[in-house]
């Protein structure tokens, strides 16, 4: 017998909290204050003045708006809009810690998939708040027309149901046309308060009305209006909630979905929303009043007169405003890391820090002293200041002093500004860090931490993670290093700069042992201005030689070497040629203690075409206090421009304490870590959490032959990207006390129901499987259960014996035997028998190897009825078409019914091997049978589909076909019998199978 042993409620917790210490906007007495709106470089100047000031106008809509929303307990009471360092002629203070990639709104070009739909990036799951709202220009620009108005609804709403998914971590309460939308438009609910058959999936304080848009039919798989089917709302309905669902209701409503049962806005746990799916059923205002913000009565309900927001135009003057911060105590002579420290700040002042930048250089033993002043840097400052890098050690640690220094440095110039702290010991005098988190945080100053050895302060993590920074983990003898991430990484905090001037990384590896090491990287479509190959090394005498060869052969050896900094560099010239650049690079194998690293950069080909870049993360923070109760998720966001790359193959290389290398594939699959399918974001959750101490993080990302840029053209359209390979540092991120206990499955969001057949009283579902941890591995098994009751699939109501438990007699087609995390997961069950019409709810929980539990999945819902025909518009309606068996039966099985389907065995998914199998169609005499292949992907030439025209082989062959290319035509029969035969030779495959649907013709 199998014990299911359930965790406490508070085991796992899966926010990412990082991203609620991401934004510095703060709430004091209701009012939000300094959200940064921030312009993107690529916008141009020519209608600035009507730009800035439907800014203005939208947000100060919203705060209204907001206020209502929260019920009085929030509006917007300060916004600092940052505009482009180009424009001119615009009345600006200077900016001082704001920047667009860390601004709450992004006005920016659009991204091809939602046009001018204002949207928000959320990297993370229920509570997580999001990255960052995105406005277009043309949206703002024309954001009270009717046309705009119509399509996403007024605007101070929009903006807010924007920023409750920014801030509080809540998902739309609406569906999606399209037939690979988790969310359908449509639904069959099981309350008495919901009249039709079939009502749009929204969530509404009063039941929908509506009628379905002209040319709507039922799909004969669901029983369900087809895909793309919409509906309309009628004039006399005006909800007065969700903001959060169909923009056309916007309108009228005011406020969110509550969980109150008393509430006039009761939240519909029965739709299949995105809310639901990723909030276990709870309500938006549950997620928003649990908040930090309000929750333990911050923040109540006050009557406020003014919520009219202050509005302060802020612009970039200057370069960005930088102090080194480095640790001279007698440790930083162990392993070397004085001299470390001191070649790469010498090689990141002189090729790395941009011009018109300010730094500062700042040491500290067991005081801290400045050895040089803010200064601009430029051509003539660069060597003055790599002088005073130090290079000797002395003394005790006092990181606090330096810190003090620091921030007493940076304060004339007003807030703001970055800290690069360099440290490896333990702080010993007073001040200490925690001292020095207020003066920190209210100057708006960003620390970025570079640990230097395993024995460095652990509170330097904490540092960057309460100052919005990053932190940085050198190992003395790891598998990298690191030293150059580090610094590298530090100088995203400078100002934005157009995407075509964007530098990114292409290439980056170390080597040692051996004698020569031969290497390519690719250069794609999206770059080639100023590709640059820089070799970094420990010492001149280790490199005997480093040639460079082009695509067409052509060989680069007139390297460049700087001694001093212990590096060289060799800039291609022009626009360099796609393809494959190799190099060799040969070394004096007598210094084995000795290492090169190659990194290879280069811009945009063409000004007007974005480069390719991977943003690598780890949003959960920099210190993970308990593994075994916060889950940490790996995230690396692919994109071109605003357009995300979607079929990428990304990988996270994970360097433990022991030094141990651990590669993890992220995956874009909506499972587990990953909240949303096919978006770009590629996540996963790391669960080897098993050592305490600090991890480090790299994402390498390169093309397959499925990847694509998602910039709107149809799956028609797509062309080949070509190849492309990119590499970026995440940084690192410490555990304090490692984890104990195995991790349960993550829980499935994206359950849906694929096919019903009325008259065999059978269903197909499909989901995603998730793991045995979390998205990692393989499940052990899967709790299948349905009901008539929905509540009897909730909460602990699963557990018990209320509602029906699938078993493996009630298996037509597919397993519940679990796939690997990440795969489609496909199973057609019996129902019960039964005269009267009926609605199942079905959701279900995956079990893993130690008998831990999922939670409960989303719920879905069949009804095995005919479908009752509804108004449509105009007023002549398309009659639905009938409900159709569509089941694949068994072999040798019989389809009697008018339409139906055929697929391979567990479909889409890996079918079975030594397959031969036919099924035979029947229908009415006088018809024929039309079948029609819409997927066909199976192993060529061993395996092959064959159709009869008739009801045995010895009849006409109509059809043999095999490979991944869909028939040409559809297939015909002349009479009213057609026999279909699969056929599988005994080889392995990885192939999805096949797809058909037949009718009368």
């Amino acid at each position: 017998m199998v014990v299911f042993n359930h965790l406490p409620v508070l085991l796992i917790v899966y926010c990412s909290f990082g991203f609620a210490l991401g934004s510095r906007v703060s709430i004091s007495n209701n009012g939000y204050r300094d959200i940064v709106v921030a312009i993107s470089p690529d916008v141009q100047q020519d209608k600035a003045v009507d730009l800035l000031t439907n800014i203005q106008r939208i947000i100060t809509e919203a705060s209204a708006d907001l206020y209502t929303a929260t019920r009085q307990r929030s509006y917007i009471e300060s916004v600092r809009i940052l505009i482009p360092q180009s424009w001119v002629n615009i009345t600006a203070n200077p900016n001082t810690w704001e920047s667009f990639d860390d601004a709450e709104v992004q006005i920016d070009l659009p991204n091809s998939k939602y046009g001018n739909r204002p949207y928000t990036v959320q990297l993370g799951g229920c509570g997580d708040p999001g990255q960052h709202i995105h406005l277009t220009p043309n949206y703002v620009l024309t954001y009270n027309s009717s046309l705009i108005t119509s399509q996403f609804g007024p605007a101070g709403k929009a903006f807010v149901k924007e920023w409750a998914r920014l801030r509080y971590g809540v998902f739309e309460e609406h569906g999606y046309k399209g037939a690979d939308s988790a969310y359908p438009t449509f639904y069959r609910p099981g309350s008495a308060q919901q009249p039709a058959d079939m009502v749009p999936n929204v969530c509404s304080n009063e039941p929908a009305d509506f009628t379905i848009d002209y040319g709507c039919g039922v799909d004969p798989e669901t029983g369900l209006y087809d895909s793309n089917c919409m509906y309309s709302f009628v004039k006399t309905f005006k909800p007065t909630s969700s903001i959060m669902s169909d923009n056309r209701m916007l309108s009228t409503a005011v406020r969110f979905c509550d969980d109150d049962p008393s509430s006039l806005h009761k939240h519909n746990r029965e739709a299949p929303t995105k809310q639901n799916a990723v909030c276990n059923l709870r309500s938006v205002w549950s997620v928003i009043s649990n908040h930090a913000d309000f929750a333990g009565n911050n923040n109540p309900p006050a009557a406020i007169a003014n919520v009219k927001p202050m509005f302060n135009i802020v612009r970039v003057l200057n370069g960005g405003r930088y102090v080194l911060v480095a640790d001279v105590s007698g440790s930083m002579d162990s392993y070397n890391r004085i001299s470390r420290l001191n070649e790469a700040a010498r090689r990141w002042i002189k090729y790395d820090v941009r011009h018109g930048t300010s730094l500062g250089i700042v040491k500290f033993s067991d005081t801290a002293s400045i050895l040089s002043p803010l200064t601009v840097v430029n051509d003539s400052a660069r060597q003055k200041l790599m002088d005073k890098v130090p290079y000797y050690t002395e003394g005790s640690t006092c990181i606090g002093c330096g810190i003090q220094t620091a921030v007493d440095m940076l304060a004339p110039g007003g807030k703001g500004g970055v800290i690069v702290l360099v440290s490896d010991g333990m702080e010993n005098h007073d001040p200490l860090i925690a001292d020095m988190y207020p003066q920190l945080i209210n100057a708006q100053i960003q620390v970025v931490s570079l640990a230097f050895g395993r024995a460095a302060e652990n509170e330097i993590e904490v540092l960057a993670t309460k100052t919005e920074g990053k932190s940085y983990f050198i190992h003395d003898n790891g598998q990298s290093d690191e030293l150059n991430d580090a610094f590298t990484g530090s100088l995203t905090y400078q100002p934005a700069v157009p995407t075509g001037d964007l530098t990114v990384v292409l290439f980056q590896k170390k080597y040692q042992n051996g004698k020569q090491f031969e290497d390519y990287v690719t250069v794609d479509f999206t770059v080639g201005r100023n590709l640059t190959f820089r070799l970094e090394f420990t010492q001149r005498n280790y490199i005997l030689g480093f040639y460079i060869q082009s695509p067409s052969g052509q060989l680069y050896q007139n390297i460049i070497y700087d001694n001093t900094a212990k590096l060289a560099y060799f800039i291609v010239p022009g626009i360099a040629e796609e393809g494959d650049w190799r190099f060799t690079l040969n070394v004096n194998s007598a210094y084995s203690q000795d290492y090169a690293n190659v990194i290879v950069t280069s811009k945009a080909r063409v000004d007007s075409t974005a480069p390719i870049t991977v943003e690598c993360s780890v949003p959960s923070g920099t210190v993970v206090y308990n593994a075994s109760t916060t889950a940490v998720r790996l995230v690396a966001v692919v994109k071109q421009g605003r357009n995300r790359v979607i079929g990428a193959n990304v990988k996270a290389y994970i360097e433990a304490p022991n030094a141990l290398l651990e590669v993890v594939d992220l995956e874009d699959t909506g499972v587990g870590a990953d909240t949303n399918k096919n978006d770009g974001i590629y996540s996963r959750y790391y669960v080897a959490l098993s050592l305490t101490g600090r991890y480090t993080l790299v994402c390498k990302v390169n093309s397959t032959q499925t990847t694509y840029i998602e910039n709107g053209s149809t799956t028609r359209q797509r062309s080949a990207m070509g190849n492309f390979n990119r590499v970026q540092s995440g940084g690192a991120f410490r555990v304090e006390q490692p984890k104990v206990n195995p991790y349960p499955p993550s829980r499935v969001t994206d359950l849906k129901v694929v096919a019903i057949q009325v008259d065999q009283m059978s269903l197909t579902i499909e989901w995603t499987a998730t793991g045995d941890e979390l998205d990692v591995g393989t499940a052990s098994a899967y709790m299948i259960k349905y009901s008539t009751t929905f509540g009897y699939l909730m909460d602990n109501n699963f557990d018990s014996n209320l509602a029906v438990q699938v078993g493996s007699q009630d298996v037509l087609d597919g397993s519940l035997q679990p796939l690997e995390s990440g795969n489609r997961q496909s199973v057609s069950l019996r129902l019960p028998l039964t005269a009267d019409e009926v609605i199942y709810y079905v959701a279900l929980k995956a079990v893993n190897k130690n008998g831990l539990l999922s939670t409960t999945s989303n719920v879905v819902s069949v009804k095995i009825a005919a479908l009752k025909p509804l108004q449509t518009q105009p007023s002549t309606t398309l009659a639905p078409r009938t409900i159709a068996s569509n089941f694949t039966v068994g072999c040798n099985g019989v389809l009697t019914t008018p339409s139906g389907l055929l697929t391979s065995p567990n479909y889409p998914g890996a079918y079975p091997n030594n397959y031969n199998c036919q099924w035979t169609i029947q229908l009415e005499p006088g018809s024929k049978i039309r079948l029609t292949f819409s997927h066909f992907a199976i192993e060529s030439p061993f395996d092959y589909v064959e159709v009869y025209d008739g009801s045995s082989t010895s009849a006409t062959w109509l059809l043999q076909h095999t490979g991944s290319t869909l028939p040409s035509a559809p297939v015909t029969s002349s009479s009213n019998e057609m026999l279909v035969r699969f056929v599988t030779d005994a080889t392995g495959n990885y192939f999805r199978g096949w797809r058909a649907t037949y009718t009368a013709a």
